[in-house]
């Protein structure tokens, strides 16, 4: 059930939204277990194509065999709601899951978020919920994150948190600026956001030394930068007073890096790290996650591990079930990188669906004591991961074409040298996007493959639409 759960007004704003139901096609190569059964379901048919390449991307899948264990459902609706409110609404739907449903013990539903909705569709289905317990949802919102690293022993950013509203908000940033007359930069964030969807940045540059409180109310309104526009403060301030948030100072140093975690926390309280990763972010105020790259930089990928396992263990001890991501900000002083963790997201992350597919077509395995990925004859294997291959012009792109493309050009994942390129997203081609996971030795030539994937893909593009 890759239904992506947000209100209506989160989901409007991401481009092709409903495509992102396709990024949970990693689960496919479950089949290679010859008793397991599928049931996936989407607000719109996947194209053929599109299946019949998420099985390619399972070499040693035997596809006749795996088919018969595949269904494939959709609810023919393109409407700006969470898909797992559109099956609760159907009950013809309902009906065919509970069918496919053949011993509720041995059965279990994946999403890729949960809140209340999923957890209405799992008890309606009579299923356990392979996610996060939306009851336990505040462990992973601004403040719920920060106390949760602070119990964990993991560094946060100076800041506070369990702001209530606005005028919470107004006090903390003069208190912060109050601390250090040399801050430059702070963030304000909304408890319950997605992404950089709730950052707002403000600067300091001309505060005054006294009556501080005051400028900031003053100033905030008009000062505040939209890490993720189009937004409003009227819009944004609405928001706050109802949620509350966190202020923390905006980290500058000589260098600075976005690295990331994935955990996998299983119901008997295991917790098994999936990998360390930089975030590549985008935008005006480089916020917005476009990308990532594993494993993390070999300098301080090993301190990730450990404070994403302590922040791992934590969750577990109050029962958290699922895939979660763990985001830090790291800043480099002379030759010593400092960590401080950032958000708790108890859901699949960016760097989810990029894991699993690098696992499905290398069928390695994540090495802790180095916190690399190893084939099977223990070489290294890296990658550069994106949704976001985005113009105009690949609407003239259809997913055929870009599969016929990575093989025309010699650029699809070759088995025997571990190298080349997987695609998905592929049906968001309507709109101009997909994703590519770009596979190599280390990131340096993932990165370098990547770049020579898109100058093809912009020539075969434009010339695609020159024909037309």
């Amino acid at each position: 059930m890759p239904s992506v759960s947000l209100d209506s007004a989160g989901l409007v704003k991401i481009p092709g939204v409903n495509h992102y139901e396709e990024r949970l096609l990693f689960l496919l190569q479950l089949l290679r277990r010859p008793r397991t059964e599928i049931t996936y379901i989407t607000s719109e048919a996947i194209a053929p194509e599109v299946v019949d390449y998420a099985f390619d991307l399972v070499p040693s899948l035997p596809r006749a065999h795996a088919r018969g264990r595949l269904t494939l459902l959709d609810c023919a609706s393109r409407e700006p709601i969470p898909l797992s409110a559109k099956v609760l609404r159907r009950p013809d739907l309902l009906a065919r899951l509970r069918a496919a449903v053949h011993d509720p013990a041995d059965a279990v539903l994946v999403t890729y978020n949960s809140t209340p909705v999923e957890r209405e569709l799992a008890v309606a289905l009579g299923v356990p919920l392979f996610a996060a317990d939306p009851d336990l949802a505040p462990l992973g919102s601004k403040t719920g994150s920060r106390e949760l690293f602070t119990g964990a022993g993991v560094p946060v950013v100076e800041g506070l948190d369990g702001l209530r509203d606005t005028a919470d908000v107004v006090a903390a940033l003069a208190e912060l600026r109050g601390r250090d007359a040399a801050m430059g930069t702070a963030m304000v964030k909304l408890n319950d956001s997605f992404g950089a969807g709730g950052n707002v940045l403000f600067s300091f540059a001309g505060a005054p030394s006294t009556g501080l409180a005051d400028w900031v109310r003053r100033e905030l309104p008009r000062r505040a930068v939209f890490a993720s526009p189009p937004d409003t403060w009227e819009d944004y301030r609405a928001k706050l007073d109802s949620m509350g948030g966190v202020v923390e100072r905006f980290v500058e140093g000589e260098e600075t890096a976005s690295p990331s975690a994935q955990v996998m926390l299983s119901p008997d309280g295991g917790v098994r790290l999936l990998t360390t990763h930089d975030q590549v972010l985008g935008g005006a105020e480089k916020q917005i996650f476009v990308g990532c790259t594993f494993p993390a930089r070999a300098e301080y990928r090993m301190q990730v591990q450990e404070l994403a396992l302590r922040a791992g263990r934590a969750l577990a001890a109050r029962s958290v079930v699922g895939v979660c991501s763990i985001d830090f900000v790291s800043v480099r002083t002379g030759g010593q990188w400092h960590h401080h963790g950032l958000e708790v997201n108890l859901r699949m992350g960016g760097g989810t669906t990029p894991y699993f597919l690098l696992h499905s077509l290398v069928e390695g395995d994540y090495d802790p004591t180095t916190a690399q990925y190893r084939a099977p004859d223990g070489t290294p294997v890296a990658f550069y991961a994106t949704d976001r291959l985005y113009q105009d012009a690949y609407r003239a792109l259809a997913p055929a074409d870009v599969i016929a493309l990575l093989v025309d050009e010699g650029l699809q994942y070759r088995v025997r040298d571990r190298v080349g390129v997987a695609a998905y997203m592929l049906g968001a081609l309507e709109i101009g996007r997909f994703g590519v996971v770009v596979i190599g030795p280390d990131t340096t030539s993932a990165l370098a493959d990547y770049r020579r994937l898109v100058s093809v893909v912009d020539e075969w593009a434009a010339s695609r639409a020159a024909r037309v």
